[in-house]
């Protein structure tokens, strides 16, 4: 028999059954005519599951209130079964508590007691999808063939889609139902210590290299980096978490208790995170300018389906994409009659012009003439630097485009790599040369441009198709 607590009023019961099934959340059944079970609980063990249901509530509405408070700026960092809504299960039997949190809905989120006449040797496998273990006997238990959860590991041909198993490895956690003799119990307000604590989040740590995928056409200089990589593997069981407390005296759970304990379990668990991060962020410096270049063009790839004003105004927040060498830059400046997109300085006072079009345009009819989208850019080049030669002192004195040239390099960026064909892209090429130093690409084209200048400074930027975090490993001594 299991008692409903829903999750704005503790004193709140419903009888009822609860269904555990493998992989999924625990589901209650509501019987106000549910009997008791033939070997029902003693008097003090169901008031023990009410006094550790109230305490889990309070320790849960103290992790909300610091999460959407006092450490809201750090809630990322806490366990995806704290920062999320869930419904949680409190199990009370002869030798032992579980506490189960399952993934719940905002608003709508249970918390559920019972008082089992059991032990966790019986019960801890049930609820856990077979995954925990309290043999009384470790030393020669035996979980068998259906314990715990497959985790296989594959290696996967992103052209082809075709995988191949690299390992496989099947988790089964085996504790003890008991405080091992000689530890000392911190006394009450001291959080309880658990047997057991874990999410179902694994944690994995992996090294290898990244080659180029074609060593001929990447050069004679050695490309190849070593790496570490961190990422998650979420189980396939149907809990968020599980913890598991030895049957300790009832003063040690009181609900005044919570907050304290809430505080501690966040500050612990993002300490515990930062000292992972620092730890492999010692081997590479580069992963946070690594990962906010990737945001950036991310962002863009985002915003190339929206107007040109859209992707002007992400350009001018991100001037780094378009010339990654500037040291100085200017939007909408006038030369003569015509207005520029950006101008921008380089080193050794080297200029370059930027003519921006919208990602929407096509470069070229079907026809296979450029559209008028793709002329009036290039005129706009031409205007320019027809006003920059006339006007030379003037552009050079009062606009500050000090050491500019006469015929300073342009680029116009327009449309998207999926509406050329072949021939445009020869006919783009051919255009580029009628025009000295002249460039026109598509915004996949500046995307791609932009992470290769990002990839050399700071290295690759992700591995496709894999969420992990990649640390690269300072190339060897003498390394070529």
């Amino acid at each position: 028999m299991s008692e409903d607590r829903d999750s704005e009023e503790v004193s709140k019961h419903k009888r009822g059954r609860v269904e555990i099934r493998g992989g999924q959340p625990l589901s209650f059944v509501e019987d106000p005519e549910a009997r008791d079970e033939p070997h029902k609980p003693s008097g003090d063990l169901q008031r023990m599951a009410s006094q550790v249901a109230a305490t889990i509530k309070a320790y849960r509405e103290a992790v909300k209130n610091l999460l959407n408070g006092k450490y809201s700026d750090i809630r990322e960092f806490a366990p995806s079964h704290l920062r999320e809504p869930c419904n949680t299960t409190v199990v009370c039997c002869n030798n032992g508590v579980i506490v189960r949190y399952d993934k719940g809905a905002e608003g709508t989120t249970k918390l559920r007691s019972a008082a089992i006449d059991g032990t966790l040797t019986d019960l801890a496998p049930k609820f856990s999808d077979l995954v925990l273990h309290f043999p009384v006997d470790r030393a020669s238990y035996d979980p068998g063939p259906d314990a715990g959860i497959n985790v296989e590991l594959l290696k996967v041909n992103f052209d082809t889609g075709a995988s191949e198993p690299i390992s496989t490895v099947r988790i089964v956690i085996v504790a003890s139902p008991t405080i091992e003799a000689g530890v000392s119990i911190p006394p009450p307000p001291s959080r309880p210590p658990c047997l057991v604590s874990c999410t179902n989040e694994l944690q994995l740590i992996m090294s290898g290299a990244v080659v180029p995928a074609n060593p001929k056409s990447a050069g004679n200089i050695d490309r190849s980096r070593e790496f570490v990589a961190k990422g998650a593997i979420t189980l396939q069981v149907g809990w968020q978490a599980l913890e598991v407390y030895p049957m300790l005296q009832p003063e040690y759970w009181n609900p005044e208790f919570a907050p304290l304990w809430a505080e501690t379990d966040l500050l612990a668990a993002v300490a515990r995170r930062q000292f992972a991060e620092t730890q492999l962020a010692a081997i590479d410096p580069n992963v946070g300018a690594r990962r906010g270049f990737k945001n950036v063009l991310e962002e863009l790839s985002r915003l190339l389906d929206g107007p040109e004003e859209q992707a002007h105004q992400f350009l001018k927040q991100h001037p780094e994409i378009l010339c990654p060498a500037n040291t100085a830059s200017w939007s909408k400046l006038r030369l003569g009659e015509r207005i520029t997109d950006f101008v921008f300085r380089e080193a050794a006072n080297d200029y370059l012009l930027v003519e921006i079009e919208s990602p929407l345009r096509d470069l070229f009819r079907k026809d296979g003439q450029p559209r008028e989208e793709l002329t009036h850019a290039i005129n706009q080049i031409i205007d320019w630097r027809i006003f920059i030669e006339d006007n030379l002192r003037e552009v050079q004195e009062e606009l500050g485009l000090t050491g500019i040239s006469a015929n300073p390099r342009s680029l116009i960026v327009i449309g998207r790599s999926s509406a050329l064909s072949e021939d445009d892209r020869r006919k783009l090429t051919t255009l580029q040369s009628q025009i000295p130093r002249l460039r026109i690409l598509t915004y996949d084209d500046l995307i791609d441009s932009s992470k290769a200048v990002a990839e050399n400074l700071f290295g690759p930027l992700d591995f496709a198709g894999q969420n992990l975090e990649v640390y690269y490993l300072p190339p060897a001594p003498g390394a070529a």
